[in-house]
């Protein structure tokens, strides 16, 4: 049939992953033929092979929550509402060199895409490749800090990467910007590909099968890496890979081969609040560990065949909290979420975390190790305070507030900041700034963060803490008067040392005149680790601190050290407290 000449301004785009076909596609669960008006044509345009499925969805609104609130000072006649709306959707499919994309028009139809057949990142790939750096209109990025802060960003006009001020510890999630060479075009998205195009030539049928075509092939190139350092360099690992590596995890956990293998809560959770637990029974007694660690599978799972990806991502761990001496039925995590494993397969290296495989960007992989071994400076711990006990057989834990309290007691000259309640800006009044200070017989102060070499997790946090802590101390008026108050009611005998040494101005405080230890606590009784061994994801957040504190902030050195500690593995069985 002869075009009419109808073009259109906008269209989302969805690709399909290899070997994904007009039915596979479509949601199992949706049920699609239950909707009204179905109608499905095939047809083809430009030897693009077509088919659109038309649909009617309905809607039903009632009495808005405010208008009950209302209504409850009616009486006996209460407003109500109440309005039926129907709208047209559709979904047209496209294949083009034997890739299948999907088009979605109206409300509903993207909720009849089967979400693990199409590509992830699609469109934030495409639009990188296809725009560059230079005609950015928006960006949605997360940050790499303590708690993860989505951020947006819109320029008045286009402009480059430069101008919105993308940091490296910042990922990029979300892109809108031009074409290049084009500014009547915008590509928009992150899995999905928004093209709007103003002015007078809109997308023809002939122009939509082109831009497929083109999407096609740019999707797959890697202009983006040198463009936008800030994008994940952490792919979706394929289907097939994940499979391979899941098989690869089961036969190591099966083996109790846990070199590589991680147990932690994929969120930050502080030491002294929490304890874990396999099981939530209400009258039966819970085991309580003090802390995760992959051994503790082998009683979860009588028999090495039990353990399987299915059992692990059904069976959950549960948080314990100490201050209401009970599991938490609605703070718990499946097993699988909780594994870390890092495996290299066929040359390429995946890393399994908070439930997904991703892969790793071979050169990004390449900086970061190579970064560690040049440019990390480790260094073995002082005899001084070397096997120190951690462990607290009262609270039944392991805790890096029993070494940081032994440290001080040992020397005296230092001052213990560990759980200090001091304020940055105008925020609350519970920041630390460090666990001990320490002025050193050089009359050099160095800052001291310890904690306890256990998961990714946590040692994420020790880097991101001293990050966050030490910029602030540069900084932050504030936080600098809190600090200095805080050593001039300590014990240590060389408070106006120190009070010499920090200045009470900040234009006058140097980070070169400080030296940063991060001290890592292990089990004297396993092998001592090293710098290299540290996850890679911990890895990644150790180069961001790194960086940051010295290219930026000046310090003059951060040394890493792996302290040898006396720990006790606890374990108790507790019944839940009935709630009063």
């Amino acid at each position: 049939m002869e075009g009419t000449g109808v073009e259109i301004a906008q269209i989302t785009f969805f690709l399909a992953k290899e070997g994904v076909t007009m039915v596979s596609i479509i949601e199992d669960e949706a049920d699609l033929e239950g909707e009204k008006a179905v109608q499905t044509f095939d047809f083809e345009v430009e030897d693009a092979a077509c088919r659109f499925i038309y649909f009617e969805a309905k809607s039903v609104r009632k009495n808005p929550p405010w208008l009950d609130f209302i209504n409850e000072q009616m009486g006996d006649v209460p407003i109500t509402f109440s309005s039926t709306s129907q709208s047209p959707n559709g979904l047209l499919l496209i294949s083009v060199d034997k890739r299948l994309f999907a088009a979605v028009f109206g409300r509903s139809a993207v909720g009849y895409l089967n979400r693990k057949m199409l590509e992830p990142d699609f469109g934030i790939k495409t639009a990188m490749n296809m725009c560059g750096n230079e005609e950015i209109r928006q960006t949605r990025s997360q940050s790499n800090t303590i708690t993860p802060t989505h951020i947006d960003r819109q320029a008045t006009k286009p402009s480059d990467s430069f101008v919105f001020g993308l940091s490296e510890a910042e990922d990029l999630r979300y892109i809108s910007a031009h074409i290049k060479g084009n500014r009547n075009t915008t590509l928009q998205g992150r899995d999905s590909l928004t093209v709007k195009v103003i002015g007078e030539e809109k997308l023809s049928w002939k122009k939509v099968i082109a831009q497929c075509q083109e999407f096609l092939g740019r999707f797959g190139a890697r202009d983006y890496i040198a463009l936008f350092p800030n994008y994940r360099n952490f792919q979706p690992a394929s289907d097939e890979d994940a499979a391979i590596l899941d098989a690869a995890l089961i036969a190591a956990l099966r083996a109790k081969d846990y070199g590589k293998i991680e147990l932690c809560i994929p969120e930050f959770l502080l030491e002294e609040d929490y304890s874990f637990s396999y099981s939530n029974k209400a009258e039966r007694e819970n085991t309580i560990y003090s802390f995760l660690e992959p051994e503790q599978m082998e009683k979860v799972f009588k028999t090495p065949e039990a353990i399987t990806v299915d059992h692990l991502q059904k069976k959950r761990i549960f948080a314990y909290s100490t201050a209401e001496e009970r599991v938490l039925g609605y703070r718990r995590w499946s097993i699988y979420n909780c594994l870390v494993y890092e495996h290299e397969l066929d040359g390429r290296y995946f890393i399994l975390n908070d439930g997904r495989w991703v892969q790793v960007d071979p050169d990004f992989y390449k900086s970061i190790v190579e970064f560690i071994a040049d440019r990390v400076q480790e260094e073995a711990p002082e005899d001084w305070y070397l096997d120190i006990d951690i462990s607290d057989d009262a609270a039944k834990r392991n805790s890096e507030a029993i070494f940081n309290a032994r440290i001080v007691e040992l020397r005296p000259t230092c001052v213990l900041f560990d759980r200090a309640k001091l304020q940055i800006g105008a925020g609350r009044k519970d920041k630390e700034f460090c666990d001990v200070l320490d002025l050193r017989g050089d009359g050099v102060v160095r800052i001291i963060n310890a904690k306890q070499y256990k998961d990714a997790s946590s040692i994420n946090y020790l880097f991101s803490q001293a990050k966050f802590y030490c910029e602030a101390f540069l900084n932050d008026d504030t936080f600098l008067r809190e600090i200095r108050e805080f050593i001039e009611k300590s014990p240590s005998p060389q408070r106006a040392e120190y009070l010499d040494y920090i200045k009470p101005e900040i234009e006058n405080n140097h980070g070169a005149d400080y030296v940063l230890c991060l001290w890592l606590l292990y089990d004297k009784n396993t092998a001592a680790p090293s710098k290299g061994d540290i996850p890679l994801i911990a890895q990644y957040e150790l180069k961001l601190m790194h960086d940051h504190l010295r290219k930026v902030c000046k310090f003059q050195e951060i040394i890493i050290r792996f302290i040898p500690v006396k720990t006790t593995r606890y374990t108790l069985s507790r019944k839940n407290k009935k709630a009063a």
